[in-house]
């Protein structure tokens, strides 16, 4: 393996874990997603079934439907069939800019990441305890890879296998559990449901795991604020680029590699698909639409420009709008002003031909429009233009240069501090599709 192996022991104080790798983000159970998700977490979390032939493999259903090219059961499949079998990420909501992946076995996984970061292994059935615990003895990587499981009557079976036991319970289980009898009988790891209430939660923190308590799925840095306030070690999230704060402002170049890119959860909207070429696609259906650009944190500077070039589909003035938000928190995500959840800045080109620029203030609960003026010129559908905004620690400058020279100006110094950015188009914009690209921070 090479190079010292890191274990359990190494975890910080309060860690992320990707989720199936960051399926949010990425497509799940792919070599390609662990990679992402370990660039922001510490911890990998993957899924794992046995084949008919008794190969553990990374799947989270029973079934490759949902997720592949194929179908049918996991047992119906021998090795050789398996290594044939491609993640379809096209299919269930990653765009044509997401090629065809392998789908692994247990054993690629641990080749590729095994004492180079923790991971926690589910085993789907406890058949597939044994099979596991063979192939993470056989590295020996006992203090670095959990088996994970939701029976607690499987926790015994993980323990005398000589493995740690990392043990998740839902909202509805976690209402009946005696949490001190769980860790008693040996688990390393309570995962609780961050759908429970508070005092569910504490109560697991008092039982005190000899791993401590992580919390799942985790979507929104609001969950994570609550989990870790409530005493939870590991957040357990599908986004963890987003939800970790990690995530570098990014490029065109760097969307165009397809994976592992900031997808934010925006309600009930279809995910933005990433087309050829590291274009972001804005469906005309559903609730607002938002990807995280990236964090303009830790380094905060004092004055910077975005730009990004778009087109929408429609010139109808009845059909608004394609923004940017700059948010101090993690409710950038919202975009509407029928609910301020967060501090920040709400920047938009509208279908009507206007440039506004709006504060949005969660303590007051209001979206100020703090300038709006006439963009100019006349605007065409399907044709691309750049939406670019300037900021200073006094002024916000926002223009279209393509339709004319006019600028919205507004002079507020209200949120400054790291920032979060992301780029949208809201529910309004019904039956209008939004394209966006070459996208920089300067």
């Amino acid at each position: 393996m090479g190079g010292s192996v890191v274990t359990l022991d190494d975890l910080p104080p309060v860690f992320y874990s990707a989720h199936r790798g960051g399926a949010g983000e990425v497509p799940e159970n792919t070599i390609e997603a662990l990679r992402a998700g370990s660039r922001w977490a510490e911890v990998l979390d993957l899924d794992t079934q046995v084949l008919g032939d008794g190969t553990p493999v990374l799947m989270h259903d029973a079934t490759v439907d949902r997720t592949t090219n194929g179908v049918g059961p996991i047992t119906g499949y021998n090795i050789a069939q398996w290594q044939q079998l491609r993640s379809d990420p096209a299919a269930w909501g990653f765009g044509p800019g997401c090629p065809m992946l392998p789908v692994p076995t247990v054993d690629q996984a641990l080749e590729v990441f095994g004492g180079r970061r923790v991971l926690t292994a589910e085993a789907k059935s406890p058949a597939g305890v044994p099979e596991l615990a063979a192939a993470i003895h056989d590295r020996g990587l006992q203090e670095s890879v959990l088996i994970n499981t939701n029976d607690p009557a499987t926790v015994g079976a993980i323990r005398a296998a000589g493995c740690r036991a990392h043990l998740w319970r839902s909202a509805v289980q976690m209402a009946t559990d005696d949490f001190t009898a769980l860790v008693a009988a040996g688990a390393d790891v309570l995962d609780v449901d961050i759908a429970a209430a508070d005092e569910l939660l504490e109560a697991a923190v008092a039982a005190a795991p000899p791993l401590g308590v992580w919390a799942h799925t985790i979507t929104r840095r609001v969950q994570r604020d609550r989990a870790v306030g409530l005493g939870c070690r590991g957040i357990v999230t599908d986004y963890p680029g987003y939800v970790t704060g990690r995530a570098p402002v990014r490029s065109t170049d760097s969307l165009a590699a397809g994976l592992g890119y900031g997808y934010v959860p925006s309600g009930s909207a279809p995910r933005p698909l990433l087309l050829s070429g590291g274009v972001l696609h804005f469906a005309s259906t559903g609730d607002n639409q938002v990807v995280l650009l990236g964090e303009l944190s830790p380094v905060q500077r004092a004055t910077f420009t975005v730009e990004t070039r778009f087109l929408l589909s429609s010139a109808d003035s009845a059909r608004p709008w394609f923004g940017l938000h700059l948010g101090l928190d993690d409710a950038g995500t919202v975009l509407k002003s029928t609910a301020i959840v967060h501090d920040g800045y709400t920047v938009q080109y509208t279908g009507g031909g206007n440039l506004a620029i709006y504060r949005d203030d969660v303590d007051t609960g209001t979206s100020t429009k703090l300038a709006s003026v006439a963009a100019g010129g006349t605007f065409r559908a399907d044709t691309a233009y750049t939406l670019r905004l300037t900021v200073s620690p006094t002024q916000l400058r926002l223009s279209v240069p393509e339709l004319s020279t006019a600028v919205a100006v507004a002079s507020d110094s209200t949120h400054r501090g790291p920032m979060s950015l992301y780029l949208g188009r809201a529910a309004s914009t019904a039956g209008v599709t939004a394209k966006a690209w070459d996208i920089t921070v300067a």
